[in-house]
């Protein structure tokens, strides 16, 4: 997986049921055409997995935008606010460095529910966790099943893409 193709950023990834990518691609997709007529969402190797891509969008931005639309297909945005590209490893300083700068720049208060998906490698998600969780008690945050605030961890492949966004 890339972050940036054709001279675009990846700025959301979003996901629908395994068997509705069309649907959810064209949905989507119509949606930000407004914003950026030469968005592209691209299907990953992943069901239900789609990856968008903007030229003129910044994450929060396109965040907003495709969050004020009611959906049939689409189930979860989550803006692309930080990419880590980890090609045989996670580096903790620079998984650390990444999320300090995304929870800086939220100003957010005592508690975070934290939502992650692993795909294309095996046991990282307990590594990953345990180091998240211990960065955002650095901040004086615990993560909370109940809070309406996620910090979305996607894994794709040797990506993953923080952002923090309505549960």
């Amino acid at each position: 997986m890339k972050d940036e193709i054709e001279g675009k950023r990846l700025v959301l990834i979003v996901t629908c049921r395994a068997g509705s990518e069309e649907w959810c691609e064209e949905e989507i997709g119509n949606v930000l055409f407004h914003k950026d007529y030469e968005i592209m969402v691209l299907r990953t190797r992943y069901p239900g997995l789609l990856m968008v891509y903007s030229s003129r969008l910044e994450p929060e931005e396109a965040y907003r935008y495709a969050r004020s639309y009611e959906y049939g297909f689409v189930e979860k945005i989550v803006p692309a606010e930080r990419i880590l590209y980890y090609p045989h490893s996670i580096n903790p300083d620079r998984l650390e460095k990444a999320v300090d700068s995304l929870l800086e720049e939220k100003k957010l208060s005592s508690k975070i529910r934290l939502k992650m998906k692993i795909r294309g490698r095996r046991g990282l998600s307990p590594v990953l966790w345990k180091n998240i969780l211990k960065i955002l008690g650095k901040h004086g945050l615990r993560h909370d099943p109940d809070s309406q605030v996620c910090l979305y961890v996607e894994g794709i492949d040797d990506l993953l893409v923080l952002g923090i966004a309505e549960c």
